[in-house]
């Protein structure tokens, strides 16, 4: 495996330890506070919504359809 590739599994690790925590908080919040259902969807619906417009902007300035990498199907086994 090429160095590179190591430092994106790296990264993306990184990133999947963040988003586990922020997924605690979340249910953590929700827990204490029911009522703040609508506050947390719309700071996820957010980040979401970010996270893919910048694959789909990077995607476009590199004329390489990433999402095109994915195969979504599989998504639904994890």
């Amino acid at each position: 495996m090429k160095e590179q590739d190591e430092m994106v599994i790296s990264h993306l690790r990184q990133a999947l330890s963040h988003l586990d925590t922020a997924l605690n908080m979340t249910i953590e919040s929700l827990r204490e506070n029911p009522d703040s259902k609508k506050t947390v969807g719309s700071i996820w619906e957010e980040f979401l919504g970010t996270f893919f417009g910048k694959v789909r902007r990077k995607g476009k300035e590199s004329n390489i359809n990433l999402l095109s990498l994915i195969s979504f199907p599989k998504l639904r086994k994890f």
